[in-house]
């Protein structure tokens, strides 16, 4: 059941942060997508994860992997994740809704909910050992 724990609360903070994500994503592409275009699913993916990634991290780092070590060197490795995750999402997003022909903010927001689920289980190895990996003393 221990070994559990771990990967059962990394799931409880992605699903918080996905809810923070996908909510902001929401919204910014309902208020701006018409104004934006054909950049309102990237520009609205990063504003949305600027903020959801800075509540996962301090979630991860607090109550997920329990970090003892620094706090700017575990946000540090942290971002050098989120940042090419943030692009393929981004990427990623954007070519699936052309393809699919999605015009809709509903619509964009399934895509980027498949989309960011299959960038999940990765995130989950790379934070557990490298972002947050404790030396053993």
């Amino acid at each position: 059941m221990k070994k559990l724990k771990q990967p059962l609360l990394y799931t409880l903070s992605a699903l918080s942060s996905v809810v923070v994500d996908l909510g902001l994503f929401y919204l910014l592409r309902l208020i701006l997508g018409g104004v934006l275009g054909a950049f309102a699913e990237s520009v609205c993916t990063v504003g949305a994860r600027a903020v959801s990634s800075f509540y996962n991290f301090n979630v991860n780092n607090r109550m997920v992997f329990r970090n003892k070590g620094a706090y700017g060197k575990a946000m540090l490795r942290y971002y050098c994740l989120a940042l090419p995750q943030l692009a393929a999402s981004a990427l990623l997003l954007t070519l699936f809704v052309r393809l699919l022909g999605v015009t809709t903010a509903q619509g964009s927001t399934a895509v980027k909910l498949v989309v960011d689920s299959c960038l999940f289980v990765a995130s989950f190895f790379i934070q557990k050992f490298w972002v947050f990996a404790q030396k053993n003393k």
